[in-house]
């Protein structure tokens, strides 16, 4: 079975009824672009229940698993990445972060902070020269629960490793009078 439409830069066009007696075009073949375009608000499903389904609403496009199970994105590619683009705020094209497949990190570009809270109120970024954590509501607080656990600032000792300069020691006994931070010697 061949559909074929040899006239130069024209369509195939598929219609159905509209559900109310109508007839519409549900998508097409656009021979002058070499696309297949779905229009605003027709869905195309996957699955016998049509579980997974892609649609633009003329505002919006959703990728949608409204069945069962997980939505999986998935790269089988040796090394290669999943990479994340939008908008860069100036009309351009920016990589915001990457799943980076050949090292196993989630890689995030430089000055695209990881925002948390409502208003992005507590912000964790790298700026190409330093990293930083930027907090602007409320208070910054670090939360060791692990019993008899430490709290350990570590930085370079002068040659070429690190060091334990500042532990707040979580073993050390729960009174006022006896909580204890430990400062490395000199």
């Amino acid at each position: 079975l061949i559909i074929q439409n040899t006239t130069d830069d024209k369509d195939i066009i598929f219609q159905s009824d509209d559900g109310s007696g109508g007839v519409e075009t549900y998508f097409f073949l656009d021979g002058s672009n070499g696309l297949t375009t779905f229009l605003d608000d027709k869905v195309l499903g996957f699955g016998n229940a049509s579980d997974l389904r892609i649609k633009h609403d003329g505002s919006n496009s959703y990728i949608i698993q409204q069945g069962t199970g997980d939505l999986i994105i998935e790269n089988k590619v040796d090394d290669k990445d999943i990479i994340f683009k939008s908008d860069d705020g100036s009309g351009g094209l920016a990589t915001y972060f990457s799943l980076d497949g050949s090292t196993g990190y989630v890689n995030f570009e430089d000055n695209r902070r990881i925002a948390v809270g409502s208003g992005n109120d507590f912000m964790i970024y790298h700026d190409g020269t330093d990293t930083k954590l930027s907090n602007v509501t409320g208070g910054l607080q670090f939360h060791q629960n692990v019993n008899d656990s430490d709290i350990i600032f570590f930085c370079d000792d002068g040659s070429g490793g690190t060091t334990a300069y500042l532990t707040l020691d979580g073993s050390a006994a729960h009174t006022v009078a006896n909580k204890e931070i430990n400062f490395a010697d000199s």
